[in-house]
């Protein structure tokens, strides 16, 4: 089956690369030219999806995948203009993970079910049962094996070294709000923010936690909704957020760009309003999913990736 995302105006294509501190690759270069500009996000294409959805994940400006409210997964492989409908698991669609590359991802259900592709979404395998069977709404893995998943009804936080088949209880970091968005960048260096806008930092898998603040203005908060924000980091020191705020009066979308560790963040705007976000691991290509209509699709881009 596929389904024709719909979009106004001119289809603009973009070469993924990576962005070096050494300079621009040629590949760089060629996503630049296109429209993908270094200091700002900018909108590679809108559309409208024909279902609707929570989840939908760029690998790079041509490879997605988007599951949608009653449990189907679709992949794209041609920047959106069409989708094949894959599987249906019979529960919505909730948490996804893609690795660099597109060698395998991972699609989480709200009733628990955990499928993974190495096909590029072609076909899927069950994983097995995630633990919590309700909102089971964040899932992100280092590699083939080594994966974290969260809640967020009656918050539980889980961590997998077989590729999501069998899970171990993690505690959350002391004096962490409500889950907002998780990250596991290699096996033992990991990163969840929370509502409140705290960014707890591991470096050893989960033992220990160090705490960050993103800066928020008094009394704006992320909402309490399926990933209103999103977190990757590079390394160490490098890494950029993506976000819903509402407080203050009013609700809006910022990016936040840091380049010491989470000590301190540079805002970025998003030509985007209030609702979901995917980010691709090297930080370039931004999913946006409209809070009012969930079949409405923002991609954007950044050639400033995670290294500044």
């Amino acid at each position: 089956m596929a389904v024709e995302w719909k979009h106004p105006g001119r289809i603009f294509g973009i070469t993924l690369f990576f962005f070096f501190t050494t300079g621009c690759s040629a590949a760089g270069e060629t996503a630049a030219r296109a429209g993908c500009v270094y200091d700002e996000w900018t909108v590679v294409r809108s559309m409208h999806f024909g279902q609707s959805t929570l989840s939908v994940m760029f690998g790079d400006e041509n490879f997605g995948i988007a599951g949608d409210l009653t449990g189907k997964i679709y992949y794209t492989e041609d920047g959106g203009t069409t989708w094949t409908g894959t599987i249906e698991a019979g529960a919505s669609r909730a948490a996804l993970e893609i690795l660099e590359g597109d060698r395998k991802m991972w699609y989480l259900g709200v009733g628990g079910d955990l499928e993974f592709s190495t096909d590029r979404g072609h076909t899927w395998e069950s994983a097995g049962p995630f633990p919590w069977t309700r909102h089971s709404e964040y899932i992100s893995f280092a590699d083939e094996l080594t994966g974290w998943g969260m809640t967020t009804e009656q918050p539980d936080f889980y961590a997998t070294a077989d590729g999501g088949r069998t899970w171990n209880a993690l505690p959350f970091p002391e004096g962490m709000g409500a889950p907002a968005a998780l990250h596991l960048r290699t096996p033992r260096d990991g990163y969840i923010l929370d509502t409140a806008g705290s960014l707890f930092v591991s470096a050893d898998g989960g033992v220990t936690w160090q705490a960050h603040s993103l800066g928020l203005e008094a009394g704006v908060n992320i909402p309490s909704l399926n990933h209103s924000a999103v977190v990757r980091f590079s390394d160490a020191m490098h890494g950029v957020a993506a976000m819903t705020t509402i407080g203050g009066g009013t609700g809006r979308t910022r990016a936040l760009r840091t380049s010491d560790g989470g000590a301190t963040w540079i805002e970025e705007s998003l030509p985007v309003p209030i609702g979901m976000f995917h980010l691709s691991r090297d930080g370039v290509y931004l999913t946006h999913v409209d809070l009012y209509d969930h079949g409405k699709i923002t991609l954007l881009c950044s050639a400033r990736a995670l290294i500044p």
